[in-house]
């Protein structure tokens, strides 16, 4: 065999591998960076769906509650306060904090489709929580929107909650206010 040939032969068994081993070194942390990648914008992506979920929950909660503060503003007496269908005289609503009433009243009545995105419609409960008297009417600030200040009975003061679910079901926002109203 020729010289050259020989010395070619020698330098292709002389190479261990050097190359190959960093080269796989370098796919290793590639795959590794993708990897993590890939779970940080999973995380990311439920987070938001979570942020949302809330934020559906919320609306819906304030939605029972203008719902609630209509029903106030639309009756003349307070006959339908009977102690069910979310509707309670003092001292006799339901512990709220601990679990949410079966008998709540039903956002819009109850009418379906009136919010698509929640997985439950939203729910309220209206407490009487009792009267005052003429001088506290200024302190109440009726005529600033927090009540009905038009009649000349007592002015009733109620307390409402009201409860909201997201799309997953899984959150839920329960959310609370004060309302006067003259009789």
């Amino acid at each position: 065999m020729n010289s050259k040939m020989l010395s070619t032969l020698s330098a292709r068994h002389k190479q261990s591998g050097d190359v190959m081993v960093i080269a796989l070194i370098a796919l290793l942390l590639l795959s590794l960076i993708g990897t993590t990648s890939i779970k940080s914008s999973t995380i990311q992506e439920r987070i938001s769906g979570n942020l949302r979920d809330q934020d559906l929950a919320f609306q819906a909660a304030e939605a029972a509650l203008h719902d609630a503060e209509d029903f106030l503003r639309s009756i003349t007496t307070l006959a339908a306060f009977n102690n069910v269908a979310g509707l309670y005289t003092t001292d006799n609503a339901p512990d709220v904090y601990t679990a949410w009433p079966a008998a709540a009243r039903a956002y819009g009545g109850g009418a379906v489709g009136a919010l698509k995105e929640v997985s439950d419609m939203p729910q309220y409960i209206i407490e009487i929580r009792g009267t005052v008297d003429e001088s506290a009417n200024a302190a109440l600030n009726l005529t600033g929107g927090y009540g009905v200040s038009s009649g000349a009975g007592d002015i009733f003061i109620f307390k409402i909650h009201a409860r909201g679910t997201g799309a997953s079901g899984t959150s839920q926002v329960v959310l609370r206010t004060n309302f006067a109203r003259r009789f």
